[in-house]
């Protein structure tokens, strides 16, 4: 079973039609090195993406030649669905690392109107989305820098255990220090202060590039974090009506 469809029936029972649709989603994969474009704004939208490994990150880029991060993208999220709607990509895909990662035809994403459960599943799943970036969009307008860095490292942590169960509370940083600051919104040098701020707290502790999390309550506290993953609304599901038929996985 691919790396999107196991996510999504860890959390809805869905039928064999449904789960070789999903399927079909992972059929081209590729190979990228760290760095790698996948994608950039304003080139023709023709295919959507599954990250099946790595991490990957939606940015902006600007004339002086600087970018701003959109969003970090883990194994299991899809890719450039924002730009499905549109001729062209509305933003930059490029590699954190290296990774494995499947292309498809976005008019393949017509079927779903014929598969009303598993279109309003893969809606929940897009509003999910929506609600974390104004969470960080909230974090970014609200909190001080350390608690933008906590924010940043609870919403790796739990989207990183979203399409992996087996994540406790350790994962390997793809993120250098610059690229922290760029989504923290603050300079690389106070990402540093941050960072051993949170270190010598007790709230995380760091081996090279691995990243555990020692107090999760706690900075999940500070950086005022919310698990929407865990939020969602399956009696909606249920209301969806009788062609959806869904068995919610307990």
């Amino acid at each position: 079973m691919g790396v999107f469809a196991e996510r999504v029936t860890r959390r809805f029972s869905i039928d064999r039609s449904e789960i070789a649709f999903l399927e079909r989603l992972e059929e081209n994969p590729f190979s990228v090195r760290r760095g790698d474009s996948i994608a950039q704004e304003y080139d023709l939208a023709e295919n959507a993406f599954v990250l099946m490994t790595g991490w990957v990150m939606s940015c902006s880029r600007f004339p002086d030649g600087s970018q701003q991060v959109r969003r970090l993208h883990f194994p299991g999220d899809l890719l450039a669905m924002p730009s499905v709607p549109m001729r062209h990509y509305a933003e930059d895909l490029e590699a954190l690392s290296d990774a494995v990662i499947a292309f498809f035809p976005k008019h393949l994403l017509a079927e779903l109107f014929y598969m009303p459960r598993l279109a309003a599943i893969m809606y929940m799943f897009a509003q999910a989305e929506r609600i974390t970036a104004g969470d960080r969009l909230a974090s970014l307008g609200h909190d001080s820098a350390k608690a933008r860095v906590a924010f940043l490292l609870m919403d790796i942590l739990h989207r990183l255990r979203s399409a992996d169960e087996s994540v406790t509370n350790s994962f390997f940083l793809h993120l250098t220090r610059e690229q922290i600051a760029h989504v923290a919104g603050i300079t690389p040098v106070h990402a540093s202060r941050m960072w051993n701020s949170l270190i010598d707290d007790g709230l995380i502790c760091c081996t090279r590039r691995t990243v555990s999390i020692v107090d999760e309550p706690r900075l999940a506290c500070l950086g005022h974090y919310s698990d929407r993953d865990g939020d969602f609304d399956y009696a909606w599901l249920h209301a969806v009506g009788d062609l959806t038929n869904a068995a919610v996985v307990d």
